[in-house]
């Protein structure tokens, strides 16, 4: 993929700076750069809110949305990715008819290629007519290499090098999904006949990610649910059954509900997790939601 490619914002000047921020790990189009730390509060106009089209975004792709809401005295704001040095100035536009009063901050964003896959925070915050700024508004995403599969919920596990990594995902009902067991369908009761259809209404693991240290190009796993999911409590554990040379293993799990996110994190698989029994209930806590 090539780089992201940004058109240069005039007649925007809050800590503008002549650098062009083509290597930033956040790209917005028709943006300022602003290089260095994300500004703090200095009790200049808040950031009241902040959305974005979609909860999940393509690393390399500078087509994603945002809308942001200013306080009124708002004249521009800043963008970025807490943690993350260098931000994007953008201008205050007007009012929304949901909003009235109050100005609005529009763009479109991505991340670059080299971008770590996984959950981040984007930032917004607002500034006045003498460049102070105030308390920020933030809204939390994933950045993946490849979109996730379809379903009505889908748990997914991705991680990079060698390492054998195996996803296991408890549903409310208790069953649990794995690579040696790839359904959350519970066991059926002795004597009882058994739905064929069954199978197919319960969470389904789709493939088995390195399995046996046999690489993939990207390893991944996801316990998918096509029809409505059991309401209640989730519980999602990586097990690290080989580290197949590497000296770790860094992972991200993320959860989507039609689409949408609904819970994410980032972890890593050392040596002594390799240590541990592998099977049901195996491996480190990684998510714990409810649906």
């Amino acid at each position: 993929m090539r780089r992201l490619v940004l058109l240069a914002l005039t007649g925007c000047a809050d800590h503008a700076s002549a650098e062009r921020g083509l290597d930033a790990l956040l790209q917005v189009e028709g943006a300022q750069f602003r290089p260095g730390v994300f500004p703090a509060d200095e009790g200049g106009p808040a950031a009241t809110a902040l959305s974005t089209r979609h909860s999940s975004i393509l690393t390399g792709r500078l087509d994603e949305e945002l809308r942001g809401v200013l306080a009124p005295e708002a004249h521009a704001a800043v963008i970025g990715i807490e943690g993350a040095p260098g931000a994007w100035i953008v201008p205050a536009g007007v009012a929304d008819f949901d909003t009235p009063g109050q100005p609005t901050a529009r763009a479109v964003f991505g991340v670059a290629d080299d971008f770590p896959p996984g959950p981040f925070t984007l930032v917004l915050a607002a500034s006045d007519a003498d460049g102070r700024f105030g308390a920020p508004a933030t809204t939390q995403l994933v950045a993946d290499v490849e979109p996730p599969p379809a379903g009505t919920l889908v748990i997914g596990l991705v991680w990079d090098g060698a390492a054998d990594l195996d996803l296991h995902v408890v549903d409310p009902l208790g069953g649990e999904a794995w690579s040696d067991k790839p359904n959350t369908l519970p066991p059926p009761v002795p004597g009882e006949p058994v739905d064929p259809e069954e199978y197919s209404r319960h969470g389904i693991l789709d493939h088995d990610g390195n399995k046996d240290c046999r690489r993939d190009g990207r390893p991944n796993e996801h316990v998918i649910w096509t029809v409505p999911p059991p309401a209640g409590e989730y519980v999602v554990r990586v097990d690290a059954r080989s580290l197949c040379g590497d000296a770790s293993a860094a992972w991200y799990v993320a959860a989507y509900r039609d689409g949408e996110l609904v819970a994410a994190a980032r972890g890593l698989s050392t040596p002594e997790d390799v240590l541990h029994p592998h099977g049901a209930g195996a491996g480190v806590l990684a998510l714990r939601f409810t649906q």
